[in-house]
């Protein structure tokens, strides 16, 4: 783990400061933007100042569910339009309407017009400039998303906060919402008295008609049967009352129409009629003054000041005519409701005689009934009038369930952007998605840069990292260096690579039996699992290792599809090479491959002779080729073969299975691991059993360039190059 990381700390730095630039660019060019927060306290039970004792005693569920009803309340579109209008946001620069960057930038170019003009010359309409309502839509939506509003925990508190660029304009906009929303409040609860009460009001005329519908049943029904009722019970008392109603009902009559006749006559401004009707002396002799003051004016000249006089008094005197008039109504009027009332009275102990009389069952069950139902109808009529009355009060003195707790203060900090947080969350994003490339470069992208790592994925020993070697002459003089070099660490890391091959080696014949154990040569796979990871040249300086040491060593280029070590080691191009050998119709002793010498050691070389142009892997799986192979076994102490690369042909799987060692070079960071894992499993699965992959780590850097998959590289190979 901690070598991975290590392995991998250069891309997890990179990734790092990659993904906290971003962070400290924004931190630098965003807006601060300040909360402030009012808190008020709704009244759960409700309130009611006429009646403070019928608080609204509700289980905790119901007053719970009343709150957050509030907070959904707040959260609403008519609250936030309400707070929109009476905050003046519509004209404000930071909620009100705003043009779009696409916008801006069509206005800044010239766009807008053209565009508009471009439109008319097609026949279309020009662009229609959004509606108030569209501009007052996206103001609330502004101001909803800088509005945030949550009830307090389990409490009946609710937090209204409010974002701005100004601190003041936050706190102020926070304020202007809870007030608001108090105001709306007590609107709302107003309105709903009021319709109550106009419900109960329309009601009203109802219960007056049917109460004096009931009242005058049972007058009538007294009315009609009074006589007969009061010979019936043969009761005094009744008798009396009889006749005290019929005296108030008679003076009633009178007075009505007295009032009646002394209205209509002072309508006609006939004073003496009405002064009879009322039958008042002060009245009558106001009317004959009147009367006479009004035949002297007849008789004056126009103009003159005995008619201005006459005229004044006579004013006067109809004055006193009309005040003198209103008092005798007055007068009339009290009298009137006195009879009234004890119209009312006789009514009322007559009704009670009656129930208390000893009349028949039947008439006491009528009584009874238009009686009780009279009752009833004026008791709904008085509770209904009032129910209006109170209604009427309380509409009047309505206050909000809700209270301001704390009002919004300017803040003195900026609340986003949270610095700290986004700092620490770009800190740890920026490690963890670092960490995850790493591990996704380590196992899976990225290339291999560690013997650990190679030995980790292709699952075999890894004791040799071939150190870089600078060649300006290139790469094909690199092995050069374990003859003209053989101190330099490059010498040294085959010379590791030759002492694992041989304690491999060892191990593996150490089981064998006498007869076995006396077969010297030991053949030595070199593959690679692409081109360009430095197979053939690991191979020449691996051959001249072992031909530096006093071993015969033979090198056979099986690279069939694309020769190249004749190239390498400058030698001179042989007719008669592997490939002319296998391809050869002639027998074998009229064919012959002959080895050549290395030009700086005493290293044998077949080369592959021309290219072969039909499938190598027929060559390879040839009874000729293994004949070869045999033969060589018993010249040369050590055979390795330069095999071409694993993924794009299958000759070396051929060549794997007569190996006794296969050593896989890896180019560092080069080949991807996903490719390394598969040439590994290729190459195993075909190996004898018993013999071992040995990998090598080749830090040579490229010159040419990553041969991938896809490229041009592996034409040489599929037969596409010219």
């Amino acid at each position: 783990m901690v070598g991975i990381l290590r392995r991998q700390s250069r891309l997890i730095l990179i990734t790092f400061v990659v993904l906290l630039i971003p962070a400290i660019v924004y931190l630098m060019m965003a807006t601060p933007m300040y909360r402030a927060t009012a808190l008020i306290s709704i009244d759960a039970g409700g309130s009611n100042l006429l009646d403070p004792a019928s608080i609204q005693n509700s289980q905790s569920a119901i007053l719970n569910s009343r709150v957050d009803g509030e907070v959904e309340v707040l959260r609403a579109d008519a609250t936030v339009m309400a707070v929109v209008e009476a905050a003046g946001l519509i004209t404000d620069s930071e909620f009100g309407p705003r043009l779009r960057l696409s916008e801006k930038i069509a206005i800044a170019l010239g766009m807008e017009s053209a565009g508009d003009r471009l439109r008319q010359m097609l026949g279309l309409r020009a662009t229609a400039a959004p509606d108030s309502a569209v501009l007052v839509s996206n103001t609330v939506a502004r101001l909803k998303d800088a509005t945030d509003i949550r009830r307090r925990g389990l409490t009946y508190l609710i937090s209204v906060g409010v974002m701005s660029e100004s601190p003041q304009r936050a706190a102020d906009i926070a304020n202007a919402y809870v007030q608001t929303y108090i105001d709306r409040q007590v609107v709302a609860k107003s309105a709903s008295v009021i319709a109550a009460r106009d419900v109960l009001r329309n009601q009203t005329e109802t219960a007056r008609v049917e109460l004096a519908r009931l009242e005058d049943a049972l007058n009538s029904f007294i009315d009609d049967n009074l006589v007969r009722l009061e010979e019936e019970s043969n009761n005094e008392a009744i008798s009396t009352l009889r006749r005290q109603l019929e005296a108030a009902q008679s003076s009633k009559v009178t007075n009505v129409a007295a009032l009646a006749a002394a209205r209509d006559a002072a309508a006609r401004s006939d004073w003496e009629a009405a002064a009879t009707s009322l039958g008042d002396t002060a009245l009558a002799q106001l009317a004959r003054e009147r009367e006479a003051l009004a035949q002297r004016l007849s008789g004056e000249r126009a103009g003159s000041q005995v008619q201005i006089d006459l005229q004044n008094a006579l004013a006067s005197l109809e004055q006193d005519l009309s005040t003198r008039l209103a008092e005798v109504q007055g007068g009339v009027e009290t009298e009137l409701s006195t009879i009234t009332e004890a119209e009312t009275q006789a009514r009322e102990k007559l009704r009670e005689a009656l129930l208390q009389s000893d009349l028949s069952s039947s008439v006491i069950a009528d009584l009874f009934n238009l009686q009780q139902s009279a009752s009833i109808a004026r008791n709904q009529y008085q509770q209904i009038l009032a129910r209006v009355q109170d209604l009427n009060a309380l509409a009047n003195v309505q206050i909000s369930d809700a209270g301001v707790v704390s009002e919004a203060l300017p803040p003195t900090s900026a609340a986003a952007p949270n610095t700290r947080l986004i700092l620490v969350l770009a800190v740890v994003t920026g490690l963890g998605i670092g960490i995850l490339v790493a591990f996704l470069n380590e196992y899976y992208i990225g290339g291999v840069t560690s013997t650990a790592q190679l030995a980790n994925v292709i699952q075999a020993p890894v004791q040799v990292a071939v150190p870089a070697m600078s060649s300006s002459a290139g790469e094909q003089q690199v092995a050069d260096g374990i003859v003209t070099s053989p101190l330099s660490q490059y010498s040294e890391s085959f010379r590791k690579l030759r002492l694992a091959i041989d304690t491999n080696l060892n191990q593996k014949t150490a089981g064998q039996g006498p007869t076995e154990a006396l077969r010297r040569g030991k053949v030595i796979l070199i593959c690679s699992a692409l081109p360009g990871e430095g197979k053939t040249t690991s191979a020449i300086a691996l051959a001249r290792t072992y031909a530096v040491s006093g071993q015969s060593t033979l090198l056979i280029d099986c690279d069939l599809r694309k020769p190249s070590v004749a190239t390498y080691i400058n030698a001179l191009p042989q007719q008669d090479g592997l490939i002319d050998y296998l391809n050869s119709n002639k027998s074998d002793g009229e064919q012959v491959v002959t080895p050549i010498l290395d030009p700086i050691s005493n290293l044998m070389v077949i080369t592959a002779g021309t290219r072969s142009s039909q499938p190598t892997d027929q060559l390879i799986n040839s009874p000729r080729f293994a004949a070869v192979i045999e033969a060589v076994r018993d010249s040369w102490d050590v055979i390795i073969l330069d095999s071409p690369p694993l993924l794009p042909v299958v000759d070396t799987r051929y060549l794997a299975q007569i190996a006794d060692i296969a050593v896989m070079v890896v180019r560092f960071s080069n080949t991807t691991q996903g490719e390394i894992r598969e040439a590994s499993s290729q190459v195993q699965e075909v190996l004898p059993p018993g013999v071992r992959l040995l990998g090598v780590l080749n830090r040579q850097s490229q010159r040419s360039g990553r041969r991938g998959y896809y490229n041009g590289a592996y034409a040489a190979y599929y037969g596409d190059a010219k």
